[in-house]
């Protein structure tokens, strides 16, 4: 299997404009894409690595002597005799501080995403640079090197040795720490996704593994300990991290890429804990047996719905729509926002909105961004016939002035409101319930199309938060041909209040995520949870008889307004009733409602006067009952 990037100087023969050069720059790291094509397949033997662009060299391939693993539990101690045994003394110490003092130097003059983060950089100079100045091998610096990029929580800020952390072979004791598990993971053989007490549920596996792993059973850890404290273990012992794909952006994305990655550092210890699931029984196969496993499977967290296919992203197929076996739901995977022409994935998803709304008889729709791998197109021509009034949603700063003050941005110079503005159809628009899937694995681009639907009245979020990767990126050079650097220069925000992005989670409808059980019985209990929400979300009966009987807020109308809308709202029994009005930050605006009201139906006026373009939520409360809903104010 290739994983492809849009490589620049293909775009420069593709790209017809300025702008649209630097718009692909912007999730260029986050772009890649699987093809499987025999115009992609490999030209070597050397493995092709993502994020440089490119197939390693000869030059880069580190080929480390054998490696005989003593079996038992290993310290910290232990992990860095490892760690210099297998790649030597490195770079003279000098050269080794001239790479941490330029990467440090320009994350603290360039890094565009110290908004909502709790990161104190000085602090991080002030612990690695004297380990650095004292002398250490070239795999502890660059176990240094990767651990302070990732301390940073930004997926699009990466620090390597390439050789190191990419041109060595994984065999059976390699000091390295795998993390990604949103690719190929055919070294395990199986996809892992965390279970509430962070055990690792096996959501899928590939046929006749060599452990004979199936769905449904679970990974506690290695050599009797929980992978949730092996993995803080191999953190502080900082092994040289190697990127099978991203780690996430913020503190929930990033344990979570890390739980999930347990299935690929079975290299690092002896036996592996399995609880089967057919009997419940705890078993301890060696990890040995693992060296033998091979066959490509996707790391999705997504399960079959019927009635769907998956996109063969193998194929250079990464959009893909049906209508869900057994209901009126339309259903749409979308897998990556590649600009690139060959793959046509904002026309494929414009298809795919076209077809549920005008060719097909529908009463919600779900659009599956779990797995997506970002890109430098956007969903602005499907967007168009969903939404049918115009929108200014994000735009993009970027660091500029004073190298020490690391909030001081500016505006990005082609990265504005105009990019992602959304120009609704007036002769077009989905006035059903729309279900976002959402998880760890939605990444930069994904990112950012998630938050842009945001604006539509009728989006409710299903799953896990995204990753928080809001940021447009560069390439410092750290002087040095085996480093790669990658810097999170830029971050987006909403336009109506400059609130910053990056590192943020998503506000969820409901939270919820694959299941034991669910995985068992072939249920995927977000597809399940957005369903239900969907059947449930049915046209008002204007008989107010009918209404008196039940607590109920309706929609608000109009929706989108300006200045004014009609909040309607339903209570069983007398009592007393609140409805308060939030922004987006959850700050309240205004009370509506505060007093005891006879059972019935009510109606009140919301004026919006006052107040900004942008999202308000409206939320009813009476009794036990609470219910809250999503408005858009648009002057």
């Amino acid at each position: 299997m290739n994983i492809l990037y849009y490589k620049r100087n293909k775009m420069k023969n593709k790209l017809q404009s300025n702008f649209q050069k630097v718009f692909l720059i912007l999730f260029l790291l986050i772009s890649a894409t699987f093809e499987m094509s025999a115009q992609s397949k490999s030209k070597s033997d050397y493995p092709f690595i993502p994020f440089l662009d490119r197939e390693l060299t000869k030059s880069e391939i580190f080929y480390p002597s054998p490696i005989q693993k003593i079996p038992g539990h290993y310290s910290r101690t232990d992990w860095h005799a490892l760690i210099d045994s297998v790649w030597g003394p490195g770079l003279p110490t000098s050269q080794k501080l001239e790479i941490f003092d330029t990467a440090w130097d320009t994350i603290n003059a360039q890094y565009g995403a110290f908004q909502n983060l709790d990161v104190n950089i000085d602090s991080l100079r002030d612990l690695y640079r004297p380990e650095i100045e004292n002398g250490v091998s070239r795999g502890r610096f660059a176990g240094i090197m990767s651990h302070f990029s990732l301390a940073m929580k930004e997926c699009h800020t990466v620090i390597l040795d390439v050789p190191v952390n990419w041109g060595t072979q994984i065999t059976p004791g390699i000091p390295l720490l795998v993390l990604g598990p949103w690719y190929n993971n055919e070294r395990f053989g199986a996809n892992l996704t965390p279970l509430p007490d962070s055990s690792l549920l096996v959501y899928r596996a590939l046929e006749n593994h060599q452990l004979g792993i199936v769905k449904g059973d679970i990974i506690l850890g290695y050599d009797g300990i929980p992978w949730k404290e092996l993995y803080q273990e191999l953190l502080t012992a900082q092994l040289p991290i190697s990127l099978n794909w991203v780690w996430g952006s913020n503190d929930k994305s990033i344990t979570h890429c890390i739980l999930s990655s347990a299935g690929l550092n079975w290299h690092l210890f002896d036996t592996i804990d399995i609880v089967k699931y057919e009997n419940g029984d705890t078993i301890h196969l060696p990890t040995s047996l693992l060296s033998n496993q091979s066959g490509t499977i996707w790391g999705n967290e997504q399960l079959d719905v019927p009635g769907v296919v998956w996109p063969n992203i193998f194929e250079d197929d990464y959009v893909s729509w049906g209508i869900v076996e057994g209901t009126q739901i339309g259903y749409i995977y979308v897998t990556a926002w590649s600009y690139d022409p060959i793959y046509q994935i904002s026309q494929q998803f414009y298809d795919a909105i076209d077809s549920l709304m005008h060719h097909n008889q529908t009463n919600g729709m779900i659009i599956d961004f779990r797995i997506n791998y970002g890109g430098g197109g956007t969903s602005n021509q499907g967007f168009s016939l969903l939404f049918n009034t115009t929108f200014n949603t994000l735009s993009f700063d970027v660091r500029c002035g004073d190298p020490n003050n690391h909030f001081s941005m500016c505006p990005h110079p082609f990265l504005n409101q105009y990019v992602f503005r959304i120009s609704g159809n007036p002769n077009s628009y989905y006035d059903k319930p729309i279900a976002v899937l959402t998880g760890p694995g939605t990444v930069s681009a994904g990112d950012v199309e998630s938050v842009r639907l945001k604006f539509h009245p009728k989006v409710e979020f299903f799953g896990k938060s995204s990753s928080g990767a809001f940021c447009s990126a560069s390439y410092p050079d750290l002087g040095h041909p085996d480093w790669f650097f990658y810097l999170s220069t830029g971050n987006a925000y909403y336009i109506s209040n400059h609130q910053y992005l990056a590192h943020t989670e998503l506000d969820m409808y409901e939270e919820v995520w694959l299941t034991q059980q669910g995985v068992v019985n072939g249920k995927d209990n977000v597809v399940e949870a957005a369903i239900e929400w969907i059947n449930g979300t049915s046209p008002v009966k204007e008989n107010n008889d009918e209404i008196g009987l039940s607590y109920k807020l309706f929609d608000n109308y109009p929706n989108p307004f300006n200045p004014h809308t009609k909040i309607r709202f339903s209570i069983a029994e007398s009592g007393f009733v609140t409805i308060k009005i939030y922004d987006v930050l959850g700050n309240e605006i205004e009370t509506l409602v505060s007093e005891e009201c006879p059972a019935g139906s009510y109606e009140v006026e919301f004026n919006g006067n006052q107040l900004s373009s942008g999202i308000y939520f409206y939320r009813l409360q009476a009794s036990s009952f609470v219910e809250t809903k999503k408005m858009v104010l648009m002057k």
